[in-house]
């Protein structure tokens, strides 16, 4: 007696637990349906790329970031031109005495100026704002490369979770097919009772399956709607890429490759470079500085400087002067072996850098060759789970194996499906990470 109200209340509470989760997977269907794309267009993988470059804020900073460097440049380079100058000035001066005898003083200066000299440190000034364009460019290619890698991998994430969705909800029929059996041989007493209650926990089970798969699914596309500046809970529907090609690149043009195209290595060089100007511009102002200069001075005691009485109203110089700040105590010394330790930082980061690229493209070439591996292997483990599961369920209709044997045939094929998939959808991941730790993603 005891027993029967076990496993009525147990049945009780499994009935409730299905109609709970099948509550909250129709709540979650009827979410994603009533804020589906009106527009029902289907996107590409380019199209998606295309949209997040044009959209991203990081790439709209790098262009002003660009934009602002050419500027500077343009700046720098102006500092190597003549300078013009213009000065007017009036004194008022009444106890004035000789040589100052005017009481009201006009005058106005024209003046122009050319750098001749000045320890290198407007020609390097030039270079250095070429090398801080070229450095924004190179950050320009590295925002692009990591906007086209983030699309890729929430693109092939939302295919592979739409996927988990389709296995979870073929299994959940799987075992709703099955549990309609069992249901039916316990009321004809071919079955015990437990193998029936056994069959209503396995279908809470995949409906729980269900669940987790369909908000995998959604935060896949929460990704890939931001990336793209799309209100994340927005319905979007992709082109499927189920084609399987097996990478032919080798690991020393991947590395080589990886060494010429990566930009974050470009910007390494142009930091060491850099660092290599600065040490120039450190030792400049302790060198001689040369220039020449030009001044007409027109002076009066009228509002246009007309008349001076106590001179000529015109005076005409030529300047050329020579400046040298040869002694500073040794800072001179001290700035330059500072800008020198600073070459060597930059120096040495770089061999930190190019290690951590080698180890990026390592991952992604190892991780292409399991997925590789992995697609052959899962191909077949589903041919032999489906025919594990037909044998299985056939057998059971005869009575000649269990529900537990059918339960776990359906199971396995199940997650061998998930394993063919995360292979699949793994490889064009790693395909693509790949191509990003090469530097040709974008080429």
């Amino acid at each position: 007696m005891k027993r029967l109200v076990s496993f009525s209340l147990t049945a009780v509470l499994l009935f409730l637990i299905q109609v709970l989760l099948a509550q909250t997977v129709a709540a979650v269907e009827k979410k994603r349906i009533t804020k589906a794309d009106a527009s029902g267009k289907v996107f590409s993988l380019s199209e998606c790329v295309s949209i997040s470059v044009e959209t991203s804020p990081q790439v709209l900073y790098s262009q002003a970031d660009i934009t602002e460097k050419e500027y500077s440049l343009s700046s720098s380079k102006k500092d190597l031109y003549p300078s013009l100058f213009f000065k007017y000035g009036y004194r008022y001066a009444p106890d004035a005495y000789s040589p100052f005898g005017v009481e009201n003083y006009y005058n106005y200066i024209f003046s122009i100026e050319q750098p001749i000299y000045r320890g290198r440190s407007l020609v390097t000034g030039v270079e250095l704002g070429e090398l801080d364009l070229e450095f924004s460019k190179a950050d320009m290619v590295r925002t692009k490369n990591d906007i086209v890698l983030a699309v890729h991998e929430a693109y092939y994430n939302l295919l592979k979770t739409r996927k988990f969705v389709e296995v979870a909800k073929q299994s959940l029929e799987e075992r709703k097919a099955h549990l309609k059996d069992s249901r039916a041989f316990f009321k004809a007493g071919l079955i015990p009772k437990n193998d029936m209650l056994q069959s209503e926990v396995q279908l809470a089970g995949a409906e729980i399956e269900l669940i987790r798969a369909m908000n995998l699914s959604i935060m896949a596309l929460a990704r890939l709607n931001t990336l793209l500046r799309r209100p994340v809970e927005t319905e979007i529907q992709v082109e499927d890429i189920f084609k399987y090609e097996p990478s032919e690149i080798s690991w020393e043009l991947a590395v080589e490759q990886a060494k010429k195209f990566r930009p974050e290595l470009k910007q390494s060089d142009i930091s060491i470079e850099q660092a290599d100007k600065n040490i120039i511009l450190t030792r400049a102002p302790y060198l001689p500085a040369v220039s020449v200069s030009a001044n007409y001075l027109k002076q009066g005691d009228n509002l246009l400087a007309g008349e001076y009485p106590l001179g000529p109203s015109e005076v005409k110089t030529a300047y050329a002067t020579l400046e040298w700040r040869f002694w500073a105590w040794g800072q001179s010394k001290d700035k330059v072996a500072s800008a020198k330790h600073t070459m060597k930082k930059a120096q040495e980061n770089q061999f930190e850098l190019l290690d951590n690229i080698i180890l990026q493209v390592r991952e992604a070439f190892v991780d292409i060759k399991e997925s590789e591996y992995n697609i052959g292997v899962t191909e077949k483990a589903i041919e032999q789970a489906e025919e594990d599961y037909r044998i299985n369920q056939s057998r059971f209709q005869a009575q000649l194996s269990t529900t537990t044997d059918v339960l776990d045939a359906q199971t396995r094929l199940t997650r061998a499906r998930i394993n063919y998939y995360n292979a699949l959808y793994n490889h064009h991941i790693s395909l693509t990470r790949l191509a990003w730790s090469t530097g040709t993603l974008i080429l």
